[in-house]
C-alpha cells in the first residue's frame, strides 16, 4: 500500500482537485481527505489563451512559446494549493509515498483517417518533484496515443475497482459529467468506455459570455427555458455521435454557434438537452442496459439534468457517486493516484475496450527529486 496525492485539473478551468488515496493499484483502496481548490482568475486567464494558442498549433511545428508559461503556472498553482491542502489536514510532503498528476489538457486530438491523435496535458514534473521532494507520476496518456488509442478516457480502470468494491451487481454504468462526459459500462467480462459529448463545459462558457457566473446552479436556468429543436438537431448531427466507440473529444469540438440567436434561458435549456441526448445515445452505444447509473463529476449538483436522467434510463437506478460512500467531487484525483500506483507496477490502464488500444497498456512517467525521468 502506498499513500497517494492525486490531482486533477478539467479543462473547465474551475480549479485543482486533490485527494489522498492509499491503494495498492489494485484491489485495495482507502480514502484519505480531499478537497477542491479554486484556479487563481490569473491562470484561467493564462490558460485561455495557452488553449487558443494550442488550438491553432500545427502539426510538426514547435510548441507555442506560451506553453512554458503555462507550464510554470500551473505548477506554482499545484505547489500552492497542495501546500494548503496538506496544511489543513495536518499532513506534510514527507507523508506521501508518491504523486499523481494528470496535467492541464490544452489539446486533444483523436485518431482520425489513419492520422494518429495528438493530446497535450501541461505540466513540469520534474520541478514540482524537485519543489515537493516527492515522486510524481504524469503524463498518462501519452503511451496510449502512441500506441494508436484515444488516449481517453483513462477512469474506467479506477471506476471498475469502485464497482468491485462496493459488490454491486452488473453491469452498471459510472458517468462523469465534467467539461466534457464519459461513461464507463462494467460488465462481468468487458469494460466499455468513452467521451459521450459536452456535459458542463458549454453550459458554463454560455453562463460566462452573459456574465451571470461560472456555472447553472442546480439546473435552475436551463429548467425555466425551452430548448430549441432545431439546434438540438443541428448538434446531433454531428459526426462523432455516428463515430463507432471507443472514442473521445476534446472540450473545443463542439462550440455555441448552434444557439448564437437564441435567449439567455433558451439556450441553456438546449445545451443541457444536448448534455441529455448524447449522454442517453452513448449509453445505448454500450450495447449494456444497466442495472445502476453512477453520477461523479461537477454535472451531479445539476438537479434538472438528474431529474432528466432518470425519468430517461428507469427502471434502472441512477444515484450519486456519494450514495454509495464515494466522493463525487474527487474521483478523478483519486484516479490518478490510483493510476499512478499502477504505472510504478506496470499494470495497465488503459485497454481496448476503453481506448481502442490493441492490447491493455500501462502509462505514466515516473519523475523522482533531483532525478532523471523514466518511463514507469
Amino acid at each position: 500500500m502506498r499513500r497517494v496525492l492525486g490531482f486533477m485539473t478539467g479543462t473547465s478551468l474551475d480549479g485543482v482537485d486533490l485527494a489522498v488515496l492509499e491503494t495498492d493499484g489494485e484491489a485495495k483502496i482507502a480514502f484519505g481527505p480531499w478537497d477542491e481548490q479554486p484556479m487563481p482568475p490569473d491562470t484561467r486567464n493564462l490558460l485561455e489563451v495557452t488553449i487558443k494558442a494550442a488550438l491553432g498549433w500545427k502539426r510538426g511545428a514547435p510548441e507555442p512559446e506560451i506553453f512554458a508559461d503555462a507550464r510554470r503556472a500551473i505548477v506554482d498553482c499545484h505547489l500552492q494549493a497542495a501546500a494548503k491542502f496538506l496544511a489543513e489536514h495536518d499532513m506534510t510532503f514527507g507523508d506521501l509515498d508518491l504523486m499523481g498528476v494528470h496535467g492541464q489538457t490544452v489539446l486533444h486530438e483523436r485518431p482520425k483517417d489513419g492520422v494518429a491523435g495528438r493530446t497535450v496535458q501541461l505540466f513540469d514534473a520534474q520541478a514540482f518533484a524537485d519543489a515537493t521532494g516527492v515522486p510524481v507520476v504524469s503524463d498518462f496518456r501519452q503511451a496510449d496515443i502512441q500506441a494508436g488509442g484515444e488516449a481517453a478516457p483513462l477512469m474506467p480502470v479506477y471506476h471498475r475497482a469502485l464497482v468491485q468494491n462496493a459488490g454491486l451487481d452488473l453491469p452498471v454504468i459510472v458517468v462523469n459529467l465534467g467539461g466534457v462526459a464519459n461513461i464507463t459500462a462494467i460488465e462481468a467480462d468487458r469494460l466499455t468506455a468513452f467521451d459521450t459529448g459536452p456535459a458542463n463545459g458549454l453550459m458554463d462558457q454560455w453562463m460566462r459570455r452573459h456574465d451571470r457566473g461560472d456555472f447553472d446552479h442546480e439546473g435552475r436556468i436551463a429548467a425555466s427555458g425551452r430548448a430549441d429543436e432545431a439546434a438540438l438537431t443541428a448538434y446531433m448531427a454531428h459526426s462523432y455521435f455516428q463515430a463507432a466507440a471507443p472514442k473521445s473529444l476534446d472540450r473545443y469540438d463542439f462550440n455555441l454557434q448552434a444557439i448564437e440567436g437564441l435567449g439567455f434561458e433558451d439556450g441553456m435549456a438546449t445545451l443541457s438537452a444536448f448534455t441529455l441526448q448524447s449522454l442517453l445515445a452513448g449509453i445505448r452505444l454500450t450495447g449494456v442496459t444497466p442495472k445502476t447509473v453512477i453520477l461523479a463529476g461537477g454535472g451531479r449538483h445539476n438537479a434538472h439534468l438528474v431529474a432528466q436522467l432518470r425519468e430517461a434510463v428507469a427502471p434502472a437506478r441512477v444515484i450519486l457517486a456519494e450514495d454509495l460512500g464515494w466522493r463525487g467531487g474527487a474521483l478523478e484525483a483519486e484516479g490518478f493516484a490510483y493510476m499512478a500506483v499502477r504505472s510504478l507496477k506496470g499494470l495497465p490502464i488503459s485497454f481496448p475496450g476503453t481506448t481502442g488500444v490493441k492490447a491493455p497498456l500501462t502509462g505514466g512517467e515516473l519523475v523522482r527529486p533531483c532525478g532523471a525521468m523514466e518511463t514507469a
